[in-house]
């Protein structure tokens, strides 16, 4: 690594501090660029995941989301790289493990990461020309692609766009609502008050000339905050950016200021509404709402994390207890939001009644001051504590690269002028912040930041029937007035921007144009897959399979059992996983399992897994799944002896909260991931596990779940002896195995403790039930408030006696980033689509914040037509087949690596067949491509659809579907 000297210069940069960084392995160097002004932080490591940045401060002004765009635009082309979509064309043809960039309320980054240098290189100068010298200045299509526009559909002009689309499904969800209505109460018309997404109403109101002033106000190297991490050739990246961009710029003054502001509704109550589900709809959220500090402030965040957690996230946690209790609520939570210089904590209780909104406001306000007084029960504090420490020094950031983490985390304290260094000591803050809070120090804490804060706000949020289709009203007359007054001069400007549009979308990038934008080789792809070190060991008569790692004597554990049971069971294998761990033991009381969880593991969690090899042949398990300490082991393993053995599933009152928040939490996964949703359900009509897995996890399982809260409440009985029915066959002696993520050396203590269980349990040797599955497909349809779609169709390749291939997987490379993402993102102005080819046999195609229905739907037929005359030259089958490998060789937490090894065991999968699987890709052919049409014919002709989507749409088209039905049930 490369050893700097404070005060020299390097190309450029000025070095001014130094400092050690021992918690993350890391040394950290602060740099200046001389001429230009730009700030410049890396963070030398030996992580070989190199990560890249370059962030600006971009704070609003108003809600037309100008950030936002502008963060969409300027991947599309640029000086160099004047391909129409260089943000496509790498996620094609790289290795990056990290590729996007995002909008927040105050400021855009753009990060990349890799793992291969000259990728990681190649990448970054994209990037960068991307910011400094985009193409929106000369190709008005960009902005009226990415940002709005007024299209001609059927003789009429409506507005769309990928990011007006992409706002229309995120305020869809009524907690997006809430968490603007609550940005709003507190600061007003400021930076943090507006939607920095964009407002689709306020988006319209954004003008090309506004836009591209944006660009150039902020832009700016001065204004930017570049960073480097990991392992690189740290010499040739300040020389790269100093000649190829810094140098050409001056030094600007003029840069954006943030400041502190004053609650306009301080200490107010505030009504207001959002689109109701249903006529009958009168339960809302209610929000009590506090100005902690500033971002900038580490101990302080870390306190407000652990008291959240105390106050809300538990079941022993006093706040939560206290008004789930009082019935004014059926769930609460909180949420700390520190991405706004200016941080805002919020109590928030869900699905209330307006006259319960007093009650809930003085209810907080009691337990805040009883625990300003009396303080927290012992086990919960040690289990706060306890949990925050173990999640800083495991530092599982799942699919996200740890240098990127580091990077958003130290530009809260940056982006407002302080230390980047400093903030990243979490675990020495966090290690001085726990023996304060063992002295008491939390109760002063609240005094301070609760009960004697006058800055806070009273918000009842409440669903209004009607107000969607009002406020879709309103926009139609908001385009439709714009329109009528529209002068000679403007109306031809409209059409000028039709020819703008279509001289962007339909101009074909030149192998010219392709070939400015660098690609990897086939040699620089390792021939070999990642090596999955597992082996299968009988432990006491039961399989446990081992999945070795360096884990820093952390155990990543599952123990499982099978689920193969009578179809009317289903539903009680997935009630059991949602009350196990959570409902009283002989032992354990409710209220106290959770904080004992959290003071035992590291994470706890239980879920149903399907593991398929074909559309017919499966294994469902119900799984529990831990991270546990060493030292825990002993502790961690009487804890599952306790809940498998002795759960009192006789207690109706925890059941019926247990229930009821799950129900809750279903509800917000539909809202959130409604694509993930539809497939679920689709792929449910032609494969047997998928069918399994939605009875247990999917829209069947939430409606089983209405049903059981009502029958709580009128026949308990029959719930507790169908949980203790499925309890007592699925939780036997014979019938368990285990899988664990661990080093070599600790596995004989693993599997001695893993012994121990299995002579707890009872005896039994389940029935295993054999499902005659038969595929059946079907076209459904469910409403949910929303303004966009998400489009589903799925197959399975048994259904045409197709046996898989690895190259599937460049064929879904190929129709994800070519034609779905040109017809359904790009043309179509939907957020997201894609496709996937699967080993098991599933295939299915998605779209996401889709404003269309049956477009979409046609270009899903319509794809052999497009692979019949598929046609790429080496250079372009290369790409893809990076592109693909990619997905394949993305870098594994261990908790990650312990689930894939998982999934490939119990699906049968052998290091050979990933071997075989991986030629297959590198050998891919244009040839072969074009040789799926018939395949693509057959999808066609299928008929297995489901959308989730706004109530207009899918009414209006529901001669479309076999059914169409509400999604959430009142």
């Amino acid at each position: 690594m490369k050893k700097f000297e404070l005060g020299k210069t390097y190309h450029g940069f000025l070095l001014e501090q130094t400092m050690p960084l021992e918690e993350i392995h890391a040394e950290g160097y602060l740099f200046t660029h001389i001429k230009s002004g730009a700030r410049l932080c890396y963070l030398a490591s030996k992580d070989n995941n190199k990560v890249f940045s370059i962030t600006f401060k971009t704070p609003p002004r108003d809600d037309t989301g100008v950030a936002h765009i502008l963060e969409h635009c300027v991947l599309c082309g640029s000086e160099k790289y004047g391909a129409k979509d260089p943000f496509n064309e790498l996620a094609k043809g790289s290795l990056n493990t990290f590729l996007n960039a995002m909008t927040y309320p105050d400021k855009t980054m753009y990060p990349i990461a890799s793992c291969n240098e000259k990728d990681f290189r190649n990448m970054m100068d994209v990037y960068l020309d991307a910011v400094f010298h985009p193409n929106i200045y000369h190709k008005k299509g960009i902005f009226l692609q990415e940002g709005w526009r007024l299209a001609e559909q059927e003789g009429k002009r409506t507005a769309t766009g990928v990011v007006f689309n992409e706002m229309k499904g995120a305020l869809s969800d009524p907690e997006s609502r809430l968490a603007g209505a609550i940005s709003r109460s507190i600061f007003g018309k400021t930076t943090y008050g507006f939607e920095s997404g964009g407002e689709p109403s306020a988006i319209i109101d954004l003008t090309y000339t506004d836009f591209l002033n944006y660009h150039r106000e902020w832009y700016h190297p001065s204004n930017a905050y570049l960073y480097l991490y990991g392992d690189m050739e740290i010499m040739r990246c300040l020389e790269h950016l100093d000649q190829a961009y810094l140098t050409h710029y001056e030094k600007s003054q003029q840069l954006p200021i943030i400041k502190d502001t004053k609650v306009p509704l301080k200490n107010e109550v505030i009504y207001e509404t959002f689109p109701a589900e249903n006529e009958t709809d009168d339960k809302g959220y209610f929000a009590y709402n506090f100005k902690i500090g500033h971002c900038t402030d580490t101990r302080e965040n870390l306190t407000m994390q652990i008291l959240g957690y105390l106050l809300l996230e538990t079941n022993a946690s006093p706040l939560k207890n206290a008004l789930r209790d009082a019935g004014i609520c059926e769930e609460a939570e909180g949420y700390f939001d520190s991405s706004t210089y200016e941080t805002v904590y919020s109590i928030i209780g869900k699905n209330g009644k307006k006259e319960d909104f007093e009650h809930f406001c003085n209810i907080v306000e009691e337990v805040l001051s009883h625990a300003a007084k009396n303080g927290f029960g012992k086990e919960l504090l040690h289990s706060s504590l306890k949990k925050m420490e173990f999640l800083l020094r495991e530092e599982d950031y799942g699919s996200r690269p740890k240098g990127l983490i580091y990077h958003t985390r130290q530009m809260k304290s940056w982006l407002h002028g302080e230390n980047p260094l400093s903030c990243l000591k979490v675990l020495t803050t966090f290690l001085s912040l726990k023996e304060e809070i063992q002295k008491g120090y939390l109760s002063a804490f609240i005094q301070e930041k609760f009960l004697c804060n006058p800055e806070k706000t009273k918000l009842c949020f409440l669903p209004e029937w009607g107000k969607q289709e009002q406020e879709d009203a309103a926009l139609r007359k908001k385009v439709e007035d714009r329109l009528s007054s529209m002068t000679e001069a403007q109306k031809s400007i409209l059409k000028e921007d039709d020819n703008s549009l279509a001289e962007f979308q339909n101009a074909e990038d030149t192998p010219e144009l392709l070939a400015q934008i660098p690609i990897l080789q086939r040699e620089d792809i390792d021939k070999k897959p990642m090596p999955v070190p597992r082996k299968e060991t009988i432990v006491s008569g039961s399989k446990v399979l081992h999945i070795s790692m360096e884990s820093q004597g952390i155990f990543y554990g599952q123990i499982l059992f099978p689920t193969e049971v009578p179809q009317e069971q289903l539903f009680y294998a997935g009630l059991l996983a949602e009350v196990l761990g959570k409902l009283d033991t002989k032992k354990t009381a409710f209220a106290e399992l959770s904080a004992k969880t959290d003071r035992i593991f590291g994470g706890f969690s239980m879920s149903n897994d399907i593991y398929s090899r074909n559309n017919r042949d499966y294994l469902p398990f119900l799984t529990i799944n831990f991270k546990i300490l060493k030292e825990d082991l002993e502790e961690g393993f009487t804890f599952l002896k306790e809940i498998l053995t002795e759960t009192d599933y006789t207690n109706v009152e925890s059941l019926l909260k247990i229930v009821k928040s799950a129900k809750l939490k279903g509800e917000m996964y539909f809202q959130n991931q409604a694509h993930s949703t539809a497939i679920f359900r689709s792929r449910a009509a032609v494969s047997a596990g998928a069918a399994t897995k939605e009875q247990t996890s999917g829209i069947s399982y939430y409606h089983f779940l209405c049903n059981t809260e009502k029958s709580l409440l009128e026949n308990p009985s029959a719930v507790v002896a169908g949980l203790k029915a499925i309890a007592k066959k699925i939780l036997v002696r014979d019938q368990v195995q285990g899988t664990v993520g661990c080093s070599k050396s600790d596995f004989a203590e693993y599997a001695h403790w893993f012994a121990d269980l299995k002579k707890y349990l009872p005896e039994g040797n389940m029935e295993r039930t054999t499902v005659h599955f038969q595929p059946k497909e079907r076209k459904e349809g469910f409403r949910i408030s929303s303004k966009v779609q998400y489009n589903i169709k799925t197959w399975d390749l048994a259904m045409g006696n197709i046996p898989y291939h690895g190259n599937m997987q460049v064929l879904k490379t190929i129709i994800t980033l070519e034609y779905l993402w040109n017809q359904i993102r790009v043309q179509g102005g939907a957020y997201g689509c894609g496709c996937n080819f699967q080993r098991n046999g599933g295939v299915y195609f998605y779209s996401y914040r889709d404003p269309n229905l049956r477009k979409t739907y046609d270009v899903y037929g319509n794809l052999s037509d497009k692979i019949k005359d598929f046609q790429a030259d080496e250079r372009e089958m290369t790409k893809y087949i990076i592109g693909t490998i990619n997905r394949f060789d993305q870098p594994k937490t261990n908790g990650e690596l312990l689930d894939y090894g998982t999934a490939l065991y119990f699906a049968g999968i052998t290091e050979e067949m990933r071997q075989q699987e991986r030629m297959e890709i590198l050998n891919t052919s244009a040839a072969e491509i074009r040789q799926y049409e018939d395949l693509l014919k057959m999808i066609a002709n299928s008929e297995n659809i489901c959308t989730i989507g706004g109530e207009e749409i899918l009414n209006a088209q529901k001669d479309y579907f076999d059914s169409v039905e509400n999604l959430i049930r009142k």
